[in-house]
């Protein structure tokens, strides 16, 4: 049954304060046949209504109308991908294969977490930060605006109030190559966390179908919530997060790739002072 079913499909944010190396990473990524959405390009193709902050240096954008755009260039992107999975006949063991068989969709952006609720932030020091930003030309302002917020995790915090898993990329001493190779890792380790996840229920699922009294019930025209109330799959409890360390071991038991990548290893808030 796991190999008609459509495999799941991910789609995650890579996020992070201007001038952290997102579109270099993300067009490093595309060059290598994942599929990428830039949010930046988005906005001017798709025209998505916004006004200027002159005291701010920066566009406001209409997140109403972004989040209905990106919502339905998800569901194509999907579609698209259940087709060629069909087309080709692959199984989920083709997935990893190749980018263009790993059904994920990165979307790059200081507003991707807003968007998604898996989410890589990339970090980079505030003083490593701050020289870049110079030579991009921003204002002085600007720029201690985004040190700043490089210094007290804005953007961190703020994914860990809109998405429900959240990891961390330090870039400081890594070239954009081995910034990549990093979230490739990552993206990988995520999608089979996810799979392992789908293939679970998919199991639940076959013992419910090959239950011939689950079926007359269904043949029966019962409500589904009368057949799911005598036929309930058992409950296998579920894991409350209290802190940051719970997070992390119970990352740790299922993929450890992917505690390598959990946040809290940088902490520049001294620099505040």
């Amino acid at each position: 049954m796991t190999d008609i079913l459509f495999p799941p499909f991910l789609t995650i944010a890579l996020t992070g304060t201007p001038g952290t190396g997102k579109t270099e990473v993300s067009k490093k990524l595309e060059a290598d046949g994942y599929r990428i959405l830039h949010i930046t390009e988005f906005i001017k193709a798709h025209n998505i209504p916004s006004e200027r902050d002159d005291e701010r240096d920066c566009d406001v954008v209409d997140m109403d109308a972004l989040e209905e755009a990106v919502f339905e260039y998800q569901q194509t992107v999907r579609k698209e991908f259940n087709q060629k999975f069909f087309d080709e006949g692959l199984t989920l063991a083709d997935l990893h294969k190749s980018p263009e068989t790993l059904p994920v969709l990165v979307i790059e952006s200081h507003l991707a977490h807003y968007l998604c609720d898996l989410s890589v932030v990339l970090r980079t020091h505030p003083y490593t930060l701050k020289d870049r930003l110079n030579e991009r030309g921003y204002s002085d302002k600007k720029v201690m605006e985004n040190v700043l917020a490089e210094s007290i995790d804005v953007v961190l915090c703020d994914c860990f109030d809109y998405c429900r898993r959240v990891y961390e990329i330090e870039t400081t001493n890594l070239t954009i190559d081995e910034t990549a190779d990093c979230l490739k890792e990552l993206i990988h380790a995520l999608y089979d966390d996810e799979l392992k996840t789908y293939e679970h229920l998919m199991g639940k699922m076959d013992a419910f179908s090959s239950d011939v009294a689950a079926q007359q019930a269904i043949a029966a025209g019962l409500p589904i919530s009368d057949i799911l109330e005598t036929y309930s799959f058992e409950d296998d409890g579920a894991i409350v997060y209290s802190d940051n360390d719970d997070i992390g071991d119970y990352a740790e038991e299922k993929n450890p790739v992917l505690v390598k990548y959990l946040p809290g290893k940088n902490d520049w808030s001294e620099l505040t002072e």
